[in-house]
């Protein structure tokens, strides 16, 4: 939800961060919401590969922060094959430089006028390691934080001359390093500590009440459930969808198969990133939303099963339970309706053949 994004912002500027390796994420709520956080809050962007269509850089590459006597040069890349996720309004398009070839124009003239450079990695990790391989000492990268998968290095590793951390899963975890350098910035020694902050961690009251205080208020919006306000235009007032525990009485081997696999917890996809109630992104994880006695948020009582139509059951692919057809037909329905959500914004590498391989019953 975007308060809630609006609440993390608000106090990662506090917190003092000032610059932010650009996360496949990051870009949820579209480029013009991100320009007013980062003209509202003071840090920046940065991202040496991500351009938009007409070819220019969306953010700076890089930049320089004088720290302990060092010139210390802040680089950021992003894997171009994460898919940037959007729910903005706005068809922002945008393309992507191969790392590699982002820093071999960058890292140059960044070197030019620092004493140390740090990489900001949105990579996986074996894709960060290969990458500093290809580029050699030459490059002049003294540490690479990884910043996408969600592991911890307890110690420090190296690639060659660079030192190699990651930032921990979801921020919980701090990392603390400390270097020891000479005048020219050449790294003599490193070591690393990481402070778990778990249940064993000293709290900090103000950052707890304010947290508890967002959550309290964040519930309460929650609560206001009304029903969602867009048109019905498929399927007609006699049809009702009967909910997949009614289709497994007779068809139990394909229930037991549904219920492996990502189809069955669609809708806790959205618990999880706050968007059960965006009707934009709760159309392709329930069943029957655009049709007549559909999923609502609101049940209504004299519509069988309402209440139970979250996850991409049965009848979101075969239709009204209560026009079940043995002729045949169901199935072409249900093939034919994969891409009404596997579309090309939502799921642009969509194959039938390899994606029913992976619900198959």
């Amino acid at each position: 939800m975007r308060n809630q994004t609006d609440f993390l912002c608000e106090h990662t500027a506090k917190l003092g961060y000032h610059l932010i390796g650009l996360g496949e994420w990051d870009l949820n709520y579209g480029l013009e919401y991100l320009r007013k956080k980062e003209a509202q809050h003071g840090f920046r962007f940065l991202c040496a590969n991500l351009r938009d269509s007409s070819g220019m850089l969306l953010f700076s590459a890089s930049d320089v922060v004088e720290m302990g006597g060092l010139r210390i040069g802040i680089i950021s890349v992003l894997d171009p094959a994460l898919k940037i996720v959007t729910m903005s309004a706005d068809s922002d398009e945008y393309r992507m430089d191969s790392p590699r070839d982002a820093l071999d124009r960058e890292l140059p003239q960044l070197r030019e006028k620092t004493d140390l450079i740090v990489l900001l990695a949105h990579l996986a990790s074996r894709e960060t390691r290969q990458l500093l391989l290809d580029l050699g000492t030459e490059a002049g990268i003294d540490f690479v934080i990884e910043g996408h998968d969600a592991r911890q290095y307890r110690r420090i590793n190296k690639i060659e001359d660079t030192y190699l951390l990651a930032a921990n899963d979801q921020g919980k975890y701090v990392g603390q390093l400390n270097i020891l350098a000479s005048r020219d910035g050449g790294v003599q020694d490193a070591t690393l500590t990481v402070h778990a902050l778990d249940t064993n961690s000293a709290q900090v009251d103000a950052i707890e009440k304010l947290v508890d205080e967002f959550k309290k208020e964040n519930t309460k919006t929650a609560d206001i459930a009304a029903p969602f306000a867009h048109p019905r235009t498929n399927g007609s007032p006699a049809g009702q969808f009967l909910g997949a525990t009614n289709c497994a009485q007779c068809h139990s081997a394909e229930f037991s198969s549904y219920s492996q696999t990502a189809h069955a917890r669609a809708f806790n996809t959205l618990i999880d990133k706050g968007q059960m109630n965006n009707a934009d992104c709760v159309s392709c994880h329930v069943v029957g939303f655009y049709h007549e006695n559909g999923y609502d948020r609101v049940a209504d009582p004299n519509v069988f099963g309402r209440e139970s139509l979250k996850n991409v059951q049965c009848e979101a692919c075969h239709g009204y339970g209560t026009e079940h057809d043995r002729s045949g037909a169901w199935l072409t329905e249900a093939r034919e309706s994969c891409t009404t959500c596997h579309d090309s914004q939502n799921s642009p590498d969509f194959d039938y053949d390899s994606y029913w391989a992976k619900i198959a019953h």
